[in-house]
């Protein structure tokens, strides 16, 4: 007689439950945010302000530790307690992570992109599911280790709670965050900003002045354009051509020769000399060559100013000869700030270089372009977000847990 093992296949929602259940909840949260998302429309951007999204975070801990110290035998619990239930989770937070940075987060005119709420990941209703999901799962498996605490689970329980604190602060602390902007004229002070979501002015709790604007810009570029269509033609792939004394260009029959460039200068008659005044612009002299009849022309061209008329050079019936507008190459500006305290201090701010005031992060964000390297206003744009303290926390938690198992690890392998 043989004796015959039975073996239990284990069916589709039997417990404990594995990748397979893992992945089809994953998938149903992802559909339900996506119907939740085309039949709520507007309605989809979940953005609580303080207290209430502190209070959420509280309440959210709170059911987190209790379910693990009431519930921790449930099955749905220990399947967010487990790996499957951590993994799907990342890989569905990760799709959609990557479709974020496929599908431009703006308005769209694709039908479909709208409906489904892909141009504000997010906001999504799809991706705060899933981020939920992957949240609480986080945050079980961190309330274990903690309440398993042994100095072995030190890096894995800052860098499991960093994470938890940084994303959590990231998704209920993006409703608390303002943007303003301020426009500043030299030697005015002003502490009144615009709030650039609704317009509506908002009384800053210190002054600033603007003390000087500065610009550097690019060389202006010489370009041929279409008298008719006035678009600008392209030769060999370029468009735009330095502007530099000596330079020499080739295009449909003409030769085109930079005898003189001024970068400041004024209009006097039919010439233009270097001054060094409000309101000067470049000016170039350029000899132009015809092939076919070897006759030349002489003459300036310039891109005007604010102060001065721009001057073209027509070169046959069909083309000229312009200079492109200056572009931005860097500009800055130098603020005086005046607390309510009495204290006065310069500081120079510059595009994508902030400066910190009073939880404020203060950019450089416009100009009057109008009026170009002379102009005497500033437009300044200044972000409040008060969660960033805890998301810098808990990256730091996390830098301080892989620093903590990389030394632990260390020491394991010597001792072996």
């Amino acid at each position: 007689m043989t004796n015959k093992t039975k073996i239990h296949q284990h069916d589709l929602w039997d417990t404990p439950w594995g990748y397979a259940e893992s992945f089809l909840i994953a998938f149903g949260l992802l559909v339900t945010g996506f119907v939740m998302e085309a039949t709520l429309g507007l309605q989809t951007a979940v953005s609580l302000v303080f207290p209430y999204n502190l209070i959420l975070l509280v309440v959210y801990i709170g059911v987190l530790i209790a379910l693990y110290k009431w519930a921790s035998h449930h099955p749905i619990v220990r399947w967010l307690s487990k790996v499957p239930a951590s993994i799907t989770s990342i890989v569905f937070v990760t799709l959609l992570v990557m479709i974020m940075g496929i599908i431009p987060q703006i308005s769209s005119d694709n039908y479909l992109v709208n409906l489904l709420g892909l141009n504000h990941i997010t906001t999504n209703w799809a991706f705060l599911l899933i981020i939920g999901l992957f949240l609480t799962c986080l945050g079980l498996v961190s309330v274990k280790r903690i309440a398993q605490f042994s100095t072995d689970n030190v890096g894995f329980i800052l860098n499991h709670i960093g994470l938890f604190l940084a994303l959590t602060a990231g998704i209920l602390g993006s409703g608390d965050i303002q943007r303003v902007s301020i426009e500043l004229k030299e030697n005015i002070a002003n502490y009144t900003a615009t709030d650039q979501a609704t317009g509506q002015p908002v009384e800053l709790s210190f002054a600033m002045l603007l003390k000087d604007f500065k610009l550097e810009e690019y060389a202006p570029k010489l370009a041929l354009i279409d008298n008719e269509s006035g678009e600008i033609l392209h030769n060999q792939g370029k468009n735009l051509y330095q502007i530099s004394e000596g330079e020499k260009y080739t295009f449909e029959g003409f030769e085109i020769e930079v005898l003189s460039y001024l970068p400041m200068s004024a209009p006097f008659g039919g010439r233009y000399l270097r001054v060094n005044e409000q309101g000067a612009s470049p000016a170039a002299l350029l000899k132009v060559t015809t092939t076919a009849t070897d006759t030349s022309i002489e003459n300036w061209i310039s891109c005007g100013s604010f102060a001065q008329q721009y001057r073209s050079l027509k070169i046959s019936d069909k083309y000229s000869l312009v200079m492109s507008i200056p572009e931005a190459k860097k500009f800055s500006s130098e603020l005086e700030v005046l607390t309510r305290d009495g204290e006065r201090y310069t500081t120079i701010i510059e595009v994508n270089k902030a400066h910190s005031h009073d939880l404020w992060e203060i950019y450089q964000l416009d100009y009057n372009k109008r009026m170009g390297k002379w102009s005497t206003t500033s437009v300044i744009e200044l972000v409040r977000d008060p969660w960033l303290p805890v998301i810098y926390t808990g990256i730091f938690m996390m830098i301080f847990g892989a620093f903590y198992m990389f030394w632990v690890g260390n020491k394991i392998t010597k001792k072996d």
